[in-house]
C-alpha cells in the first residue's frame, strides 16, 4: 500500500501525493465508525481524484468547520522581503513555524545585482521625491557595514587574542592555543575565526535598516495560512499586499478549495475589521529613555508560591485543589519555599523543564531592547508580545566596536541621526507604516510582554548561554534578577541561568562544532 508507510500497524504515515487529500482523509476520523482509516481510503478516495477537493468544498466552505483546515499543511518560502514584513508575519504564533535568515551568522556586506540588500523605494511605498534620500541613507548604512567588517574582526582579535584562550585538545582537556598542534590546532583556529566573525557581525547588525532584505521559510496548516493572508491584506503596506496576493496564488495551486475562504465574504469582513483596528494606531512623537526591562505587574508571593506548590501536589494526588491550597497556606511561606527549592533541585539541566504548575504565576513586563534584539525575543512564541510601530523616539544602542574609535563613533551616530530625520519626513508624507523601513536595528523598540514563569525560565536559561547575543544575555539576567527579588520562592525554578562573563562567548559553541566535524571526518 504505497499511500501509507505500512498496511497493518496502528501507527503509520499518510503518504498521499496531494496535501488536500491527506487532510480530507484524516478529517474522516471524526465521522466514521470504521476502525482503520486505510479502509476508508480504499472505499472513498482511491478511485476518486476529486474526493479531497469535494470534501473541503462541502465541509469547510458550506458548513464552516474550520478545524478541518488544520489537517492540510504546506511549506512556503518567502524571499527578498524586508525585516518589517517578516516581523509582522512572525507575530502569528499558532499554526505556523518559521526559520529566517540570520543576521548573526550571515554577512550583509555583499551586493546582489550591483545593489546592497535593501528593498527598492518604490516596492515599499517610499514617495518618489524622497527615494533619493532613502537610497542615500541605506547605501551609507551598508557601505559602513562593509567597511567595518574587517576592522571589527581585528578589534575583537586584539581584545581576545587566541593565544590567551583555552581550547580542547584530542583528549578533551582545555589547554592554551600554543599547546596544540596538528589537527587540534587547525580545529582551534577554525573555531576562533568563526567566533570572531560572529562577534563582529553581532555588533555590525546595528547598522542594518529595517528595509534589509531577508528570507523566511514557513511550515504551517491551511487555517493559519488563511489568517496570515487576511492579516497581510489588512495592512496599509504595499509589500504586505504583494506577498498576500502571492501566497494566495501559490497556495491556491495546491489547496484551491481552502484558499477561497481567505477572500470570501467572511474573509473580506475579517480583513475590514483588522484594517479599522490599524487605522487607530498613531505613535506619539515623544522621546523617551527607557530601562531595558520594567516590571509593571506580577503575581505576588506568598499566594503565587502557594499556588505553584498546590498544583504540583494536585498533579500527584488528584486531591481537591482548594483543600490542597488551604494546606499550603497553613504550612506557611517558609516551608512552601523549601518545597519549591527541593522540587527544582531535581533538574539536572535546562532541558529538564519545570512543571506546568509554574504557568500559574504571571509577569507583565515592558522590554525595551534594540530592534535587532527584539527579533530574537519575538521567536519565543509563548511570550505574549504587543508592540507599537517601530520609531526613532526611544533612542538607539551603540555596540562596543563603534565606541572603539572616535571617527567610527561619529560616523555611526551621524547615520543614526540621518535615519531619524528621514523617518520624520517620510512619516509626514505617507504615515508611520512606511517610515518604519528606514529605522536601523540599533534603535530601541519597546514592547509589552505578558508571560508565565515557566516560559520565562525557558527564556532566561536559553538566552543566558555563552553563545547568545550579548543583548539577550543582558536581558535574560535582568529578568531573572527581577523575578528572584520579587518572587524568590517561585524563582527557585530558575536553576540554570548563566550569569558568568566569557571571553568571546560564541567560542565554545564553535569549538563543539569543529570537534563534531573532526570526529565525523574520521
Amino acid at each position: 500500500m504505497p499511500d501509507f508507510s505500512n498496511s497493518d500497524g496502528d501507527v503509520f504515515l499518510v503518504k498521499l501525493e496531494r496535501m488536500i487529500d491527506r487532510g480530507a482523509l484524516l478529517s474522516r476520523y471524526s465521522r466514521t465508525s470504521n476502525l482503520d482509516i486505510r479502509d476508508v481510503y480504499l472505499k472513498e478516495f482511491e478511485n476518486d481524484s476529486k474526493r479531497g477537493e469535494d470534501f473541503y468544498r462541502r465541509v469547510f466552505l458550506e458548513y464552516g468547520d474550520e478545524s478541518v483546515a488544520e489537517l492540510v499543511t504546506a511549506q512556503v518560502a518567502i524571499q527578498n522581503v524586508s525585516n518589517i514584513l517578516t516581523k509582522i508575519i512572525e507575530e502569528q504564533r499558532i499554526g505556523l513555524s518559521y526559520l529566517e535568515k540570520s543576521s548573526r551568522y550571515v554577512s550583509y556586506s555583499k551586493k546582489s545585482g550591483g545593489a546592497y540588500l535593501f528593498c527598492a523605494p518604490d516596492s515599499i511605498g517610499i514617495p518618489a521625491d524622497l527615494a533619493g534620500d532613502y537610497n542615500k541613507l541605506c547605501n551609507g548604512l551598508f557601505e559602513f557595514y562593509e567597511q567595518c567588517l574587517s576592522p571589527a574582526q581585528e578589534f575583537f582579535k586584539r581584545k581576545w587574542p587566541k593565544e590567551s584562550l583555552l581550547f580542547p585538545d584530542r583528549e578533551g582537556n582545555e589547554v592554551l592555543y600554543g599547546a596544540l598542534n596538528g589537527q587540534d590546532a587547525e580545529s582551534a583556529e577554525k573555531s576562533y575565526r568563526s567566533a570572531i566573525r560572529a562577534r563582529a557581525l553581532d555588533d555590525l547588525r546595528a547598522l542594518l535598516p529595517a528595509s534589509t532584505k531577508t528570507n523566511v521559510g514557513i511550515s504551517g496548516n491551511g487555517r493559519a495560512f488563511i489568517y496570515l493572508i487576511q492579516r497581510l491584506k489588512s495592512l496599509n503596506l504595499p509589500e504586505a499586499g504583494r506577498v498576500a496576493d502571492s501566497l494566495y496564488r501559490e497556495l491556491s495551486i495546491e489547496l484551491p478549495e481552502l484558499m477561497n475562504a481567505a477572500i470570501n465574504r467572511y474573509g473580506e469582513k475579517q480583513i475590514s475589521y483588522m484594517s479599522k483596528e490599524l487605522e487607530m494606531v498613531n505613535p506619539v512623537e515623544k522621546h523617551q529613555s527607557l530601562p531595558v526591562c520594567s516590571f509593571i505587574d506580577w503575581d505576588r508571593e506568598p499566594s503565587s508560591a502557594f499556588r505553584v506548590a498546590a498544583i504540583l501536589q494536585f498533579q500527584k494526588t488528584g486531591e481537591d485543589l482548594s483543600t490542597i491550597m488551604r494546606e499550603m497556606q497553613n504550612r506557611g511561606y517558609d516551608e512552601v519555599r523549601d518545597l519549591l527549592v527541593k522540587y527544582s533541585s531535581k533538574r539536572s539541566g535546562r532541558r529538564d523543564k519545570v512543571s506546568r504548575a509554574y504557568e500559574s504565576c504571571n509577569y507583565f513586563l515592558q522590554v525595551a531592547v534594540n530592534f535587532g534584539a527584539f527579533r530574537d525575543v519575538q521567536r519565543h512564541r509563548f511570550l505574549s508580545i504587543s508592540r507599537p510601530p517601530l520609531t526613532p523616539y526611544n533612542g538607539y544602542t551603540v555596540p562596543e566596536f563603534f565606541k572603539s574609535d572616535p571617527a567610527t563613533l561619529e560616523r555611526f551616530n551621524g547615520l543614526m541621526e540621518e535615519a531619524a530625520k528621514l523617518y520624520g519626513r517620510i512619516r509626514h508624507a505617507t504615515g508611520h507604516n512606511v517610515a518604519q523601513y528606514v529605522i536601523p536595528f540599533a534603535y530601541v523598540h519597546p514592547v509589552s510582554i505578558n508571560a508565565n514563569v515557566r516560559e520565562l525560565i525557558h527564556f532566561c536559561e536559553l538566552r543566558s548561554t555563552p553563545q547568545s547575543h550579548y543583548d539577550l544575555r543582558n536581558l535574560s539576567r535582568i529578568i531573572y534578577e527581577g523575578i528572584k527579588e520579587r518572587t524568590p520562592a517561585v524563582a527557585a525554578g530558575f536553576r540554570f541561568v548563566d550569569t558568568a562573563e566569557y571571553a568571546l562567548g560564541r567560542l565554545r559553541a564553535e569549538q563543539r562544532k569543529e570537534i563534531k566535524l573532526r570526529d565525523m571526518d574520521r
